[in-house]
């Protein structure tokens, strides 16, 4: 059974024909012909997500897994907006979305008819492409609804973005046929490597390169090719070369330098001077450590080159971009790191002589520290992570936190976090999303304003049994009080924090999940050594540091 709508057959027959199949639905009425056509026909695996903020983050967890698009549909009028976070994060993150949505016919918008907005080009400044198709179904209607669809659903695969495709749908909405009566046309994209010019054009870049003795490799935000990380590997026994990596870089070795705040946190400004690079070279997106972005526009590089090949505006995130690169990372090396020549250079060893002295303040604070605190509740749960694993990080406190321990690179764990907007909606959604499809155990590691912000998240009939939760609970914001400059009036900082006295516990027995609590280190470390085990239910743990000075004891952490 089919939906009757000869829009709704041929969109499914392109999609199928691009091999896009997972498709998540919001109920709702406008919608109908979606539903109808969808659950029925056997090419596509369907989800029923109700919240649309929830199942727009859902359906990035799955992208993100599956490295491919992934479609939603919804109703029309407000539950369209409900999309935007979503829209917004994979828009950042380069993840490919492809949001369908429902709408009633042009006439009918600002008459005060019920659920009518107007939604065509609503995410206008956050898809690559945003298409209104037409109702009409004569052979020039047809053939037009297919070329949108074709060319939309192509930039969506190149770019890696999300897109936006509208349809109005008159009544009935609800009619059925046995057969397709469509075959759409299928224009098909190649891909294709980006092509280098011959080498004497890049003669100053290599130049530049050769002459440049302290070169920095800063990778943010990334999702590398499995041969670009063997290149890195061998650019960091350069001695002219430091690679700094963050833990949503998703590449791991010895010589990189992955713990940036550990490192540079209570840097002295004469420090950075004599260490700071001639040359930056930066790939991938959003960088998470806002300490190496204050040195680095405080006292910037003579060079900055940035790498990324699906970049729309060119991100001078330091104020002093002097070239981009609209390649791949392997491209470029190609061109400048000719016959593997090491410099003479002392750079990467004045890099490591700092890391030691930072390793070893480090080691020290940790063991001498006995507050059950945040910071070593997550130290012990980042050491018990199982080894390979993937990881879901929520935004704020706990990404940073997982910034500051390196023992996670020795244990082949992928992680995960919505660093394209960093915010806190979305994190539970997502994580849950990417664990529909992962044969790994999923870890989301969660603050209580995150999890508790998108509790809808669990009202979700897909959670599989290697999915687990860690919820820190520090009752609310703590983040705020690290971050915020001077001393702010208890009565202000109240509207910065969001205290509160919640638990998860009947969020849980509500949603049947497994629950457990604890609020001491012997009680956390009982907890974690049997937490991962099989389990007929997903496991939730609600870790307890209300009662423990947080920001104090990262501060003391961070100024050692």
């Amino acid at each position: 059974m089919y939906s009757d709508k000869k829009i709704v057959q041929s969109l499914g027959e392109i999609l199928i024909a691009k091999s896009i199949f997972h498709i998540i639905i919001s109920p709702g009425s406008r919608n109908a012909p979606i539903i109808i056509h969808f659950t029925q026909h056997p090419s596509f695996k369907t989800y029923s997500i109700v919240d649309e903020r929830c199942a727009g983050f859902f359906a990035l967890g799955i992208a993100q897994n599956i490295n491919n698009p992934v479609v939603l549909s919804c109703t029309s009028g407000s539950s369209v907006v409900n999309y935007y976070p979503a829209v917004i994060e994979s828009f950042y993150q380069n993840i490919p979305l492809i949001f369908i949505t429902a709408d009633r016919p042009k006439k009918v918008i600002d008459i005060l008819e019920g659920q009518s907005i107007h939604q065509e080009h609503i995410f206008n400044n956050h898809v690559i492409s945003s298409i209104q198709l037409t109702e009409n179904e004569s052979k020039l209607g047809l053939w037009y609804n297919d070329r949108l669809i074709n060319e939309s659903i192509n930039r969506c695969i190149i770019k890696k973005k999300p897109i936006h495709i509208n349809i109005p749908f008159s009544e009935p909405l609800y009619g059925t046929t046995t057969c397709l009566q469509v075959k759409p046309k299928i224009i098909n994209v190649i891909p294709v490597k980006n092509y280098i010019e011959k080498k004497k054009y890049y003669k100053k870049e290599k130049y530049i390169w050769r002459k440049s003795k302290k070169k920095m490799i800063l990778l943010g935000l990334y999702n590398p090719e499995k041969n670009f990380e063997k290149i890195l590997k061998k650019l960091s026994i350069d001695p002219s070369i430091v690679i700094f990596t963050e833990t949503t870089s998703h590449v791991y070795g010895k010589l990189f330098f992955s713990c940036i705040d550990q490192l540079l946190f209570s840097m002295r400004d004469k420090e950075w001077l004599n260490l700071k690079p001639n040359l930056l070279l930066t790939v991938g997106g959003n960088i998470i450590s806002k300490k190496i972005k204050f040195y680095l526009r405080k006292y910037p590089p003579m060079y900055h080159w940035h790498i990324g090949e699906k970049l729309i505006n060119y991100p001078d995130t330091y104020y002093k971009l002097t070239t981009y690169w609209p390649i791949q990372p392997e491209l470029f090396f190609k061109i400048v790191y000719e016959n593997n020549l090491l410099q003479s250079s002392n750079y990467r060893y004045k890099w490591e002589e700092f890391r030691k002295v930072r390793r070893k303040k480090n080691n020290f604070f940790l063991r001498k520290e006995k507050s059950f605190s945040d910071l070593k509740v997550l130290f012990l749960i980042f050491k018990s992570i199982p080894n390979d694993s993937v990881l879901q990080l929520g935004n704020s406190t706990i990404i940073r936190y997982y910034q500051l321990f390196d023992n996670k690179k020795k244990n082949f764990i992928k992680s995960y976090c919505n660093r394209g907007t960093s915010g806190i909606d979305g994190c539970v959604s997502t994580a849950i999303g990417y664990a529909i499809h992962s044969k790994k155990m999923v870890t989301l590691i969660v603050g209580d304003i995150s999890f508790f912000y998108d509790s809808n998240a669990l009202w979700n009939n897909y959670i599989p049994k290697n999915f687990r939760i860690i919820l820190i609970n520090n009752g609310g914001g703590n983040i705020f009080r690290f971050i915020s400059e001077g001393k702010i009036p208890e009565k202000i900082f109240n509207f910065f924090e969001t205290k509160h006295f919640f638990t998860a516990k009947k969020i849980c027995e509500m949603h049947n999940w497994k629950y457990e609590v604890v609020s001491d280190k012997l009680s956390l470390i009982n907890s974690l050594h049997g937490f991962w085990n099989p389990s007929d239910l997903p496991c939730l743990l609600e870790i307890n540091t209300k009662n423990s000075s947080n920001a104090e004891v990262l501060k003391k952490y961070l100024s050692s």
